[in-house]
């Protein structure tokens, strides 16, 4: 059975901001202003598979029927857009990873090419204040499947267009890619070009591992730096802990207890020395966290760091690695994998 394979696009627990009834009301009719982007071009969408529609798709605010291909997609939820452009399907909205907000990233650019879906700046944070933006486009279509909206926010969505947000069975931002990567077929026609997708990615892992031996019966774990001196470790459920159990690593019996809030947990920097027995430690940076790090005295003379068993990945890197898609897992692979292999050589 794959682990579960936690989508949380910060560093740090993201809290989603309520929108009540009243202010709810008020989005519906507040989505009637134009956003700046011009989205016009966001209409790209490969005709649907025989059979492939109506379907209905079952989450955790109850099912919603897609009874014909939408037109016009909107994707509120994180890594939603970069499984629709790879389904050939350009969204109208996208919700960014980090910041900057952008709409185009290294691994997606080429798909969207010259498409402007409107940004959705604060999606992760403020789910609520983006509707507005994402109805303006006139959906067909919403995902919100690696995104936490309340059941208020749901419902105003819904009333605008068909709305799928994560399966019930998995907490918020915590939906494995390929369930997401499935999710979003069916909902689009293309359940088959889903798991076309699906299954190249899982071969392009399956290559990384027999390529990269040196990695099997290893430990690893991704650490961001604190402004205290303390980390922050994810747990193997996280996306960036599971990136690296797909690389053939598996998390540390040891860091178990430092896990004290569901996908990650703090290390202070009195406990540091906790991460020398893991043979691979990945610091992913997170404004500034790496430069803070290297010139922290207590890391630096970390046997873990003396030894070259600590790789520093910037934070695009970080962010993407977050946010496991079928687009990002092969590109954070290409910007990881080598000096991850250099680091587990030591």
């Amino acid at each position: 059975m794959r682990a579960t394979r936690a989508r949380l696009p910060l560093p740090r627990p993201i809290r989603l901001a309520a929108v009540g009834l009243t202010a709810a009301a008020t989005l519906v009719v507040g989505a009637c202003s134009a956003p700046e982007e011009d989205s016009t071009a966001a209409a790209s969408m490969p005709a649907a598979e025989s059979g492939a529609l109506p379907a209905t798709i079952q989450h955790a605010y109850g099912s919603t029927t897609i009874s014909k291909q939408p037109s016009r997609v909107a994707a509120m939820g994180v890594g939603d857009a970069d499984t629709l452009l790879a389904l050939g399907v350009t969204p109208t909205t996208v919700a960014p990873f980090g910041d900057p907000p952008d709409r185009s990233t290294p691994w997606n650019a080429e798909l969207l090419g010259d498409a402007e879906p409107v940004v959705l700046p604060q999606a992760a944070a403020d789910f609520g204040s983006q509707i507005p933006n994402a109805l303006a486009t006139n959906p067909e279509l919403i995902t919100a499947i690696g995104a936490a909206p309340t059941r208020e926010q749901y419902d105003v969505l819904t009333k605008a267009a068909p709305t799928i947000v994560r399966p019930a069975e998995y907490p918020n931002w915590q939906i494995p890619w390929d369930v997401q990567t499935t999710e979003i077929g069916r909902a689009v026609g293309l359940p088959d070009a889903a798991q076309k997708k699906i299954d190249e990615t899982e071969k392009y892992l399956a290559d990384v591992r027999a390529k990269h031996p040196e990695f099997a019966g290893k430990t690893a774990a991704v650490v961001s730096g604190l402004p205290t001196g303390a980390v922050s470790v994810y747990s193997a459920e996280d996306g960036r802990g599971q990136t690296l159990t797909d690389y053939g690593f598996t998390f540390p019996e040891s860091l178990k207890p430092a896990i004290t809030n569901g996908f990650y947990g703090e290390i202070s920097a009195e406990n540091l020395s906790m991460l020398n027995d893991v043979d691979v430690v990945v610091a992913v940076d997170w404004q500034g966290s790496n430069a803070r790090l290297k010139s922290d005295p207590t890391w630096s003379k970390l046997p873990l760091v003396t030894e070259g068993r600590a790789v520093y990945l910037d934070q695009q890197v970080g962010s993407a690695m977050s946010v496991p898609t079928v687009l990002t897992l092969p590109w954070v692979a290409d910007q990881a994998v080598g000096p991850i292999s250099e680091a587990a050589k030591r």
